[in-house]
C-alpha cells in the first residue's frame, strides 16, 4: 500500500446499534447459522442500553468501509475477540488486522481487561496467521465433549470424599483451592496466571446460569481437595462443567471420574438433557476419563490469547 493511500486510512469506534454496515461486516466472523442469534443479542442489549461491553471498530479508506472487528468484554477482566473481517479480498489483510487490533488493545486496556481471547476452528490457518500477526499466541486446543442424559447416573453416588456447597462466604477459599488445583495441571497450563484467580471465578459465574448449589467443594480428611463448578444453559437444557479439578496430593485415585459422574447426576436432577465441557486436546488422562464417563466429542477449537496487563 503506497503512502498516499495509507494516509487516507482511518480507524474508528462505531456504535453497533447504529452502524449496520460495519456490524454486518464484522458479523461475518460468525458462522451464518449463528448470526441471527447474535444480532438479537446485540439488539436486546441496545434496548436495555447495555451495549458498552460490545466494541465495534472499523477501518475506512477515503470514507469507504474496508475492514471491521467486533469484541465483547466479559466479566472477570476478559474479552472475546472475533477475527477481523474485510470488505476487499485484495486488501492487505495483515496490515488492516494490525491496525484494528492495536486500537482494540488500547480500548480493552482502558476498560481494565487483562486478557483477550479468540477461538478459531482447528484448521483455520488464515485466521491463525492474522492473529499471530497481531501478537496473539495459540495457547491451547480445546475439545468440546457432551454426554446425554441417558449416560448419567440415575441415583446419587457414594463418593469417596465429602461434598460442601459453595456460598458467598467461601469465594476466597475456593479461589485458593483452585490455585492449588492448577499446580501441575495438564489442562490449558498456558492460561495459568493470565488473570487473577478471583477474576477467573467471576468469569466462571457468568457462563450460562450460575446456581450456587451446583458449585461444590470436595473435602477429605478435613481438607479442601477438589471442586466442581457446574452451570446451566436452560435455553438449550444443557449443564456445563465449567471447571473440575483436584489438588496434586489426591490425584491418581480415580476421584476425577467420581466427581464427573456426580456432576452428570446433578445435571440430570436439574432437568438437563446433556452435560457438556471443554478439555485441553493435549490432556490425554482427562480425555480418557471423560470418555469412560460417557462423553464424546462434538467440536474442536483453537484458543488464541493476548495478555493486556
Amino acid at each position: 500500500m503506497d503512502d498516499a493511500r495509507a494516509s487516507l486510512i482511518t480507524v474508528g469506534h462505531c456504535d453497533p446499534t447504529a452502524d449496520k454496515h460495519a456490524l454486518a461486516l464484522a458479523l461475518q466472523a460468525w458462522p451464518e447459522a449463528e448470526r441471527a442469534g447474535h444480532w438479537q443479542e446485540i439488539r436486546a442489549a441496545a434496548q436495555r442500553r447495555e451495549t458498552t461491553d460490545w466494541i465495534l471498530l472499523a477501518v475506512r479508506q477515503a470514507q469507504s468501509l474496508v475492514a471491521a472487528v467486533l469484541a465483547r468484554r466479559l466479566p472477570g477482566r476478559a474479552a472475546l475477540v472475533w477475527l477481523p473481517q474485510f470488505a476487499d479480498s485484495h486488501a492487505d489483510h495483515a496490515l488492516l488486522a494490525k491496525l484494528l487490533i492495536s486500537r482494540l488493545d488500547a480500548e480493552l486496556q482502558q476498560a481494565g481487561v487483562h486478557v483477550a481471547q479468540s477461538l478459531l476452528t482447528a484448521n483455520d490457518q488464515t485466521g491463525a496467521a492474522l492473529l499471530e500477526s497481531a501478537a496473539f499466541r495459540r495457547t491451547a486446543g480445546l475439545l468440546y465433549l457432551a454426554a446425554p442424559a441417558n449416560k448419567c447416573p440415575d441415583q446419587p453416588l457414594a463418593l469417596p470424599f465429602e461434598i460442601e456447597l459453595f456460598s458467598d462466604n467461601s469465594a476466597a477459599r475456593l479461589a485458593r483451592l483452585i490455585d492449588r488445583t492448577y499446580v501441575g495441571t495438564k489442562d490449558c497450563p498456558q492460561l495459568d496466571g493470565l488473570r487473577d484467580t478471583a477474576d477467573v471465578l467471576i468469569g466462571y459465574q457468568a457462563v450460562g446460569q450460575f446456581r450456587p448449589e451446583l458449585w461444590q467443594i470436595a473435602r477429605h480428611g478435613g481438607d479442601d481437595v477438589g471442586c466442581l463448578l457446574l452451570n446451566v444453559h436452560s435455553d438449550v437444557r444443557h449443564a456445563e462443567i465449567v471447571y473440575l479439578g483436584f489438588v496434586p496430593e489426591v490425584r491418581g485415585r480415580g476421584w476425577g471420574l467420581e466427581l464427573t459422574r456426580h456432576a452428570m447426576w446433578l445435571a440430570r436432577q436439574a432437568g438437563c438433557e446433556q452435560t457438556v465441557l471443554a478439555v485441553d486436546a493435549a490432556n490425554d488422562p482427562a480425555i480418557c476419563m471423560y470418555a469412560t464417563a460417557g462423553f464424546s466429542q462434538w467440536d474442536e477449537r483453537a484458543v488464541w490469547t493476548k495478555s493486556l496487563r
